[in-house]
């Protein structure tokens, strides 16, 4: 997106980073959802599966981090003039409540994970305990997280409705927007 023209659409890197988080975090919550089901014992591969899940996490907190950069740096298109100031109001604190949840979520797991009497694994290799476990804090933390994945889930379904409605209904731009464009068309 050019900042002298905000109305033209994100920018490339906005949109990669969009469709890779996307998948990557809806995938994450699905098995956040699911491992805390697994029964513990030691035939068990909960340990697994959570290591699994702190260490996509801590990556995803990084691909967080870009796509926190890059919408400060690129910015976002403008609401179309078209919409309703209620629209405009509900899409700018949806999207704020994402950014929120998408960096709760890494920061408290994280935290959570730092205080708790488990160690923490990095694709299998160990992360020096810099802290004490702390049952309080670990509670905490993981009440914390848990809360905003269900915030997460209300938050991504209420985005993913909004934009079928522009696509389907209203037939507006504003789901292309965040679609990649071949740049030689966009100058006809």
């Amino acid at each position: 997106m050019d900042k002298k023209n905000p109305g033209s659409g994100y920018s490339n890197w906005s949109i990669a980073l969009h469709w890779f988080l996307a998948l990557a975090l809806l995938s994450q919550l699905f098995l956040g959802t699911i491992m805390v089901d697994i029964p513990k014992g030691p035939e068990s591969d909960r340990a697994y599966w959570f290591n699994l899940h702190k260490s996509v996490g801590i990556c995803l907190a990084i691909f967080i981090i870009l796509r926190i950069i890059c919408r400060l740096k690129y910015g976002a298109p403008d609401p179309l003039p078209s919409m309703k100031s209620w629209q405009k109001l509900a899409s700018s604190l949806n999207h704020k409540l994402l950014y929120l949840c998408m960096i709760l979520m890494p920061t408290t797991g994280f935290i959570g994970s730092l205080y708790s009497k488990y160690p923490i694994k990095f694709f299998g290799f160990p992360i020096a305990r810099v802290v004490e476990p702390n049952p309080v804090i670990k509670e905490i933390t993981s009440e914390i997280h848990a809360i905003s994945a269900i915030l997460f889930f209300i938050l991504i379904t209420i985005h993913i409705v909004a934009a079928l409605k522009h696509l389907l209904i209203d037939c507006d731009e504003i789901f292309q927007r965040m679609m990649f464009r071949n740049k030689s068309k966009q100058s006809n």
